[in-house]
């Protein structure tokens, strides 16, 4: 029941802040933006429209890194993080609360972005490249590739503050990028940030190596930095570095 107050807790605590901007309202900016611009001029150096979840997945870093610690300033500004981690009976329930309201915005998030593509795709530029229930698989890509990210600028928003998130988000789309190549090919199911990309392209049939090696790297990766921060947060004495 404490996961459940901490995740409802939190629709109260985002009132007056730009989370929910930056999940309802983005989707249908950043979509309507790549279209227009695909209309026009975009055909011309993008040969795939579907290749725009390729680029949100690979810039989806600096989204997460600047919304997890807005979500977590919040408690720090309203009572204190170190206040209010002494009031609860579980702080791993307080983790596991914010994590999963988190990955709750995330989700919304994701369905308007496919909402929006589809009917920008199948009614204004009358393409059809896909059947509706490939829009499902693409969720349970951006879901399960981005668990990580979350879990890791979870750690970061409280442990290190909003500069070394934001900073990591950066590093993270340049990584993405930086490891499209043939030294990519070989190292990426270790590199969690080229999961969502790899994936996807192999589900457009934009690559034909396997994905079976990052499958598991990903279970066996989130799994450990799942548990790892749930171990720390219930020690964690609610510093922050650079207090």
């Amino acid at each position: 029941m404490t996961i459940m107050r901490e995740f409802f807790s939190n629709f109260t605590k985002i009132k007056r802040t730009p989370i929910i901007l930056l999940h309802l309202l983005l989707p249908i900016v950043v979509t309507t933006l790549f279209l227009v611009y695909y209309a026009f001029a975009g055909y011309h150096i993008i040969p795939d429209v579907r290749l725009f979840f390729v680029i949100l997945q690979m810039c989806y870093p600096i989204f997460v890194s600047i919304v997890v610690p807005i979500l977590i300033n919040l408690d720090r500004n309203i009572h204190g993080i170190q206040n209010a981690l002494g009031l609860v009976e579980s702080r791993r329930s307080v983790y596991l609360g914010k994590l999963f309201f988190l990955l709750f915005l995330s989700a919304i998030s994701m369905i308007i972005y496919e909402v929006c593509f589809y009917v920008g795709v199948n009614l204004f530029l009358d393409i059809s490249i896909t059947h509706f229930g490939s829009y499902l698989v693409i969720f349970y890509i951006f879901l399960f590739s981005n668990l990580f990210l979350y879990l890791l600028h979870v750690l970061i928003a409280f442990r290190l503050g909003s500069s070394i998130s934001v900073l990591l988000g950066i590093s993270g789309t340049i990584l993405a990028g930086y490891f499209e190549n043939a030294i990519g090919d070989k190292i990426w199911p270790i590199i969690p940030w080229e999961w969502g990309v790899r994936f996807l392209k192999n589900y457009f049939d934009f690559l034909s190596a396997p994905v079976f090696p990052g499958i598991i790297s990903l279970i066996i990766i989130t799994s450990i930095v799942l548990v790892l921060s749930l171990l720390w947060f219930s020690r964690w004495e609610g510093k922050v570095i650079q207090e």
